[in-house]
């Protein structure tokens, strides 16, 4: 992917992910206003470029420990076997999910699972479905 970083004077200065800058025409840019910080795609021909924008949303986690997963089958997990711990082997944290079985008795674990089915329900979704957890 490549990120505008530059917009001066009719030229469109874009950052590729290997390191490399390319100088654009605005005109280049196809059917979208570009703004600094836009990912693009950008294909040449032999006498023409053209920049796309890609408005696709994916999720990355950003520190260590956290998963990407799909929404719907987490809060449900998380809702009705929540308090067995299925939504914490769902996400590979099989630690807590252990830890929510020892517990289940208690009935916490159901009240997290509960809380975190809430959680969940009303994280905002990226294009395919899924969210950070």
């Amino acid at each position: 992917m490549s990120k505008i970083l530059k917009i001066d004077n009719g030229t469109v200065v874009i950052g590729n992910d290997d390191g490399s800058i390319v100088d654009v025409n605005i005109n280049d840019c196809a059917n979208f206003i570009p703004n600094v910080g836009d990912i693009v795609e950008v294909y040449f021909s032999d006498n023409k470029t053209i920049v796309y924008k890609n408005s696709k949303t994916i999720y990355k986690p950003l520190y260590p420990g956290q998963r990407v997963v799909n929404q719907v089958v987490y809060a449900l997990l998380a809702l009705f076997l929540g308090g067995l711990g299925f939504h914490k082997f769902y996400t590979g944290r099989i630690g807590l999910g252990i830890l929510y079985l020892l517990f289940c008795w208690t009935g916490i674990p159901s009240l997290l699972g509960l809380i975190e089915s809430i959680i969940a329900i009303s994280k905002k979704s990226d294009d395919n479905g899924n969210i950070i957890v």
